[in-house]
């Protein structure tokens, strides 16, 4: 709770800044307008059910994707720590991929699915799978090469406790920190998908009010994400800490 303080204050600070050079014209309030009246228009957005009906679509769409993405890469990497041959043939394939920008391969994707939301589904989810594979992986394997797993091989464990109790639930808080930097991503995917192939959604909101130079409005879609992105950050964080201190007894 003191950090999420802290990060409004400083926030706060910042908003006011801008506040009074919008103010006193230093920049252009018609192109930088106060954050206040952006976060006014923003209320008022709220209440209108197009709004609403925007942000619904595009949390809806990363929801789904996170329900694909997240047992998807937690199985793959489970099965590239366990069992070798997978291993080899799987990871090349990541490492090769990794770097394409996801964005890159939307026309791809476009050919294979449509111009729908499976082709938006698709982009947010490849995007969150691999941050979240490769951190899975990467946590599997040290917890794998620690001392711990010469405990658990000497006291001869289940396959079944060993998977859960010791892999999956030993990665926990680093699957959450992966959680949190995947959903920070799958946000800018969710924009840039919506922004040239969707009748609906906040990218494409924010693109629409760019077209037609409402300002306001595009402030508004912008500073929505940013708290959306701000909650879901301190949501993560707090269980993250708690989580933390609860393994640490």
């Amino acid at each position: 709770m003191k950090n999420f303080l802290k990060s409004f204050i400083v926030i706060l600070l910042l908003s006011f800044g801008w506040h009074i050079l919008a103010n006193s014209h230093v920049i252009d309030a018609e192109f930088f307008p106060s954050p206040f009246h952006v976060l006014n228009n923003l209320i008022q957005l709220i209440t209108q059910g197009a709004f609403l009906k925007d942000i619904e679509a595009s949390f809806l769409r990363l929801l789904i994707s996170a329900l694909i993405t997240i047992p998807l890469s937690l199985i793959l990497a489970l099965l590239c720590v366990q069992i070798k041959i997978f291993d080899i043939l799987f990871r090349p394939i990541v490492a090769f991929t990794y770097p394409l920008p996801k964005v890159a391969i939307i026309p791809l994707l476009m050919l294979i699915f449509g111009i729908g939301d499976k082709t938006k589904i698709a982009v947010i989810s490849l995007g969150m799978f691999y941050l979240l594979f490769i951190n899975l992986y990467t946590s599997m394997n040290r917890l794998k090469s620690s001392t711990l797993n010469d405990v658990a091989t000497i006291f001869k464990i289940s396959s079944g406790d060993y998977l859960f109790h010791f892999l999956i639930k030993g990665v926990f808080v680093d699957f959450l920190v992966g959680l949190k930097l995947a959903l920070g991503y799958a946000l800018t995917l969710i924009v840039v998908s919506e922004f040239s192939m969707s009748k609906n959604g906040i990218g494409n909101f924010i693109w629409k009010s760019w077209d037609q130079f409402k300002v306001l409005d595009m402030y508004s879609g912008v500073l929505f994400l940013c708290l959306a992105g701000f909650v879901i950050y301190f949501i993560l964080d707090v269980f993250i800490n708690r989580t933390t201190k609860y393994f640490n007894r």
